[in-house]
């Protein structure tokens, strides 16, 4: 099944605030923002507010705490605040705002997508077969029987399940994510001054 979509940008007069129309499913008949209901709908298209950067600023101006949550409602110390509080505890992170609560991300219905991640889960956790590498002693030396699935997409929706939370080695893999954080930081021009795009020839450990 195709679970992604071509994202479309959120039509808003001002992109410094949440589209109006949005915000009337998260208001009470006094114009108080139900913070409770922001944070579920949130969680419902896989960004976590506890733990998006993108959100940190709105959950600080809220003054959430994680761990004074309320069952029921998830949600920290103020759960209804004024219209104009909501505005400017958000107004820095307007655009993920939109784009999460209107579910335009890049998979739009995020609670049938992790459905089946689980079942994906459920299904190969009795596959017992094979053996780690042993050519290397970290790989050889783990636990063969971890077993877990995290998954972010590129609009930041999150889902894990199983042993997410075992650091292990990645060997290689690191590679790609160094890159990307050296161009993130540097530049592709600063970077591609000392590494080149065409493979070098030689093998994998040689470098």
């Amino acid at each position: 099944k195709q679970w992604y979509q071509r994202r479309v940008r959120v039509s808003n007069d001002d992109e410094n605030e949440i589209s109006p129309s949005l915000l009337s499913l998260f208001t009470d008949d006094d114009d108080n923002v139900l913070v409770h209901k922001v944070l579920a709908q949130l969680k419902k298209n896989g960004i976590k507010p506890f733990m998006d950067v993108r959100l940190e600023s709105m959950m600080d101006n809220l003054s959430i705490d994680p761990n004074g949550l309320f069952i029921q409602s998830e949600i920290g110390v103020k759960k209804v605040v004024t219209l104009d509080e909501f505005k400017i505890a958000t107004k820095d992170c307007t655009f993920i705002l939109n784009q999460a609560l209107s579910s335009n991300l890049i998979i739009p219905d995020f609670a049938a997508f992790s459905k089946e991640i689980k079942d994906i889960y459920d299904t190969l956790k009795v596959v017992k077969g094979g053996k780690n590498a042993d050519y290397i002693p970290q790989l050889a030396r783990i636990n063969p029987n971890y077993w877990g699935i995290s998954i972010c997409t590129v609009d930041g929706q999150r889902f894990s399940i199983g042993d997410c939370d075992i650091p292990f080695c990645i060997q290689s893999c690191s590679k790609a994510l160094n890159y990307a954080i050296n161009v993130a930081e540097h530049g592709q021009a600063f970077v591609h001054n000392y590494l080149g795009k065409e493979p070098s020839g030689v093998g994998f450990n040689q470098i």
